[in-house]
């Protein structure tokens, strides 16, 4: 950072110390992974802050390191810097992390009035990197920021996760408990309706008191005590059969027949009890607030023919989104925080996002036809995006296919199809937008759908 700095016209950066914002980073260990925007380092001991920050939005963070080089996952905090703007923040070695409490008001003036005796633990912002920043952020307006971003403030790549409360617990797991005391199985015998045996003729692995009707059913026994307390002794006929068992049953209820193993009865019970896992949840106010999809694409009452119409255009679901928002605009918005909260913060949900919303605007051709405007800037955001990560992220690992490809290819498609209705420099946009992928990376964005698979709109 010096170097860059020695190599910058002194007027310039006179004028940049003078006008630009200061972030000062206060307790960072040396050695910790620092970074803003799209450059990162380990920072030194004289290391308090970043000097010669541009007015706009940033985006600032951080990770531990311990002594073998691992790196813990990476915390961030986006923020918007006002011109001359001094930003102090407190680093807690013990947590990992920001200070909760606010800074003193004082301190940041103290800070300010000796802002120059800080200038030598300041770093430079590297200024060659901050145009390709903007074109990754212009849609994000502070509004929109405030909207999309977690409601604690901070990015973080690995989810903050939590137990749920014990008396979430014992209220989920006392209703199905009351429900089996209060409705006993209709096969359940009365303890006085239980046939009785003598201890010698119990089956040596269930002891007489843990002997129930169903596993005490099968034993052969000669003398059963009835609810009404009649003895009754089972004697052999003169006859060469003997009587059948069941005889002697005709005033108690019939057992049922035991399938269960004495091990099985036995576990059963005392049972062994083992440690519970813990259900995990995030924690609230920890995730990025993106804007849901319609849990279906097209509306309730819809026909089969608005089904597979909806299903092949998304534009019932943009539509549905854009209700929520500002704007068309506030579509860009989304998609660039999710793109850049994925490739700097390291947030995997920023991905899905993006992905998602990347096919569904390709997908929507009316959304097209009456928002060309909102097209063009998207095949904007979309070449700055695509030229930051390499080509091969955007293959399917399980279904093995280019997903953004197929993506545009569709999209072109549509802006063919439509050209008639679009304004002529859209189409002339996108065909120089699809030259230059093609030649980047060798993709094919002809859609090329033969009779038997194209799909088929069905009208009833």
């Amino acid at each position: 950072m010096e170097k860059k700095l020695r190599a910058m016209d002194p007027d310039v950066a006179r004028q940049m110390f003078e006008e630009g914002g200061t972030l000062v980073f206060l307790g960072m260990p040396v050695g910790t992974e620092f970074g803003i925007d799209l450059n990162f380092w380990n920072v030194g001991e004289r290391f308090k802050g970043v000097k010669m920050i541009p007015p706009g939005l940033h985006f600032i963070y951080f990770s531990a390191v311990n002594r073998q080089g691992d790196t813990a996952p990476r915390t961030g905090f986006f923020h918007v810097f006002e011109q001359r703007e001094v930003l102090v923040r407190h680093y807690d070695p013990a947590s990992e992390d920001l200070r909760s409490e606010e800074v003193d008001p004082s301190e940041v003036s103290s800070i300010r009035a000796n802002l120059r005796s800080l200038d030598r633990h300041l770093g430079a912002y590297p200024l060659e990197s901050w145009s390709k920043w903007v074109s990754l952020t212009q849609y994000i307006t502070p509004s929109e920021l405030h909207r999309m971003v977690p409601l604690s403030g901070k990015i973080c790549s690995a989810p903050v996760l939590i137990t749920k409360s014990e008396t979430e617990e014992k209220n989920e797991e006392s209703e199905p408990s009351k429900s089996r005391v209060e409705e006993p199985s209709r096969n359940q015998l009365k303890e006085s309706d239980k046939p009785q045996f003598t201890e010698s003729e119990c089956d040596p692995l269930i002891s007489c008191s843990a002997a129930s009707p169903a596993s005490t059913s099968s034993v052969h026994s000669s003398t059963f005590s009835t609810s009404s307390s009649t003895s009754v002794t089972s004697k052999p006929t003169q006859a060469s059969t003997p009587q059948p068992i069941t005889e002697f049953l005709s005033n108690s209820p019939k057992p049922s027949v035991s399938t269960e193993s004495p091990d099985t009865i036995l576990a059963s019970k005392n049972p062994k009890k083992y440690p519970k896992i813990p259900e995990m949840v995030q924690q609230p106010g920890t995730e990025v607030r993106f804007t849901k999809f319609p849990a279906r694409p097209y509306r309730d009452g819809a026909t089969p023919s608005e089904v597979t119409q909806n299903c092949l255009d998304s534009t019932y679901s943009m539509r549905r989104m854009i209700e929520g928002l500002d704007s068309p605009n506030s579509l860009l918005s989304e998609l660039q925080l999710a793109f850049v909260t994925f490739l700097v913060g390291q947030v995997w949900e920023g991905w899905e996002q993006w992905r998602a919303l990347v096919m569904s605007l390709c997908r929507a051709q009316k959304l097209l036809e009456e928002e060309p405007q909102l097209y063009d800037r998207l095949m904007s955001v979309l070449h700055f995006q695509i030229s930051e990560v390499p080509g091969d992220l955007f293959v399917d690992i399980v279904e093995s296919n280019n997903f953004l490809a197929s993506a545009l290819a569709t999209l072109f498609a549509n802006i063919t199809d439509s050209c008639t209705l679009l304004p002529p420099t859209l189409p002339r946009k996108a065909q120089r937008f699809r030259a230059h992928l093609s030649a980047k990376f060798d993709w094919n964005l002809n859609l090329e759908d033969n009779e038997e698979d194209a799909p088929v709109v069905v009208e009833l």
